[in-house]
Order: C-alpha cells, then structure tokens, then sequence
C-alpha cells in the first residue's frame, strides 16, 4: 500500500465539506483502518479457511434527518481466502478492491448508529498459490451490515459483516468476512 492510495481514499472528505457548505450536514467523518476475517468457496476443495485480510480508507455520514443517514466513503479493500484440497494441496489467495459504500445508516446519536447497504467494488489487483486466478470480475457489490460508534471524542470503532454472493473469479464464490476497524474521527 503506497502514499498516493492513502491520498486517494482520504480524497473522498472534500466533498463532505462541499456538501456542508450547502446546508447538507454530515457527521463522524473518519479515517478508518483494520483487519477482518474472510473466506471464499473454492470449487473442488475439502475445506475452506478463514484468512486475515486489511482494509482501510476514510468515511462519513451525510445526514438525511437526525436519526438517518447515508454511510459512504472509500475504502482499500482485501479479500482474502484459503483452501485445503486432496493430497494436502493447499490453495491461498487474494483480490484487492477499492470500494464505495452506499449504506443506510440509523443512528441513535451523532456518535453511534448500525448500518446496512451495498458496496461498488471495483478491482485492483488478485493473487493465487499456487498457480493463478482466472476470469477474475473487475466489479462485485458485497453486502455489509454494520455498527459504528465513537469511544473517545477522536476515536471510535466499526464493527461488520459482509457477504458477496456469486462468482469473484472462476472457481472461487461466496465471499464473507467479519471485520473491526479503528477509527480517527476527524470532527
């Protein structure tokens, strides 16, 4: 992960204040970064596994009333995964994304709400061992339900499950993952 996609996903703040400035009002504007816990379905194996993926980026709630709001921001995201196969081969791989969530979000005060909604993931990058993926799709909507709330007035945590139903690359579908991430709220 390099500088200009840190640059890039923070990118996302500026029309925030755009928004603010025309009478829109936003909360919990953050910088979000953590870890979940992901699987796939590979076809032909004995087992899946959970891996340990990343994910981090910045968000924000544009508020539509004071108890709901639209959850968006943008975010680098991994999808990790691992198989065991017969004759103990074992398949292990990853695709990275940059996402835009869309998520409805209810919030039970400026500073905690649950969230529900999908994700535009377009793809980055993939890689597989042993071997390659093929016919990996550039672009796959998750699913997300979530919690977010503020502990500290600049810190706060964001607890999810997501889900990607159908194909991610060939032979590999059914994506989920259970993820928590820290994060610096920019209020």
């Amino acid at each position: 992960m390099n500088l200009s996609r840190l640059i890039l996903s923070l990118m996302f703040l500026a029309p925030l204040s755009a928004f603010a400035q025309k009478g829109f009002s936003y909360s919990m504007p953050a910088v979000e970064v953590g870890f979940k816990w992901s699987s796939a379905n590979q076809t032909g194996a004995e087992s899946n596994k959970q891996s340990l993926a990343m994910q981090l980026g910045g968000s924000g709630v544009l508020n539509l009333s004071d108890s709901f709001g639209i959850r968006s921001g943008l975010f680098y995201s991994e999808r990790a995964f691992k198989s065991e196969f017969i004759a103990g081969i074992t398949g292990e791989g990853k695709i990275t994304y940059f996402e835009v969530p869309l998520h409805l979000m209810f919030k039970f005060e400026d500073y905690a709400g649950v969230y529900l909604g999908p994700s535009a993931a377009i793809k980055l990058g993939d890689e597989y061992k042993p071997g390659s993926l093929r016919d990996v799709k550039d672009f796959v909507v998750p699913l997300t339900f979530g919690a977010q709330f503020k502990f500290h007035p600049m810190m706060g945590v964001n607890v999810f499950f997501e889900t990607v139903t159908g194909e991610l690359a060939r032979g590999v579908e059914n994506s989920r993952a259970v993820g928590v991430n820290l994060m610096i709220v920019l209020d």
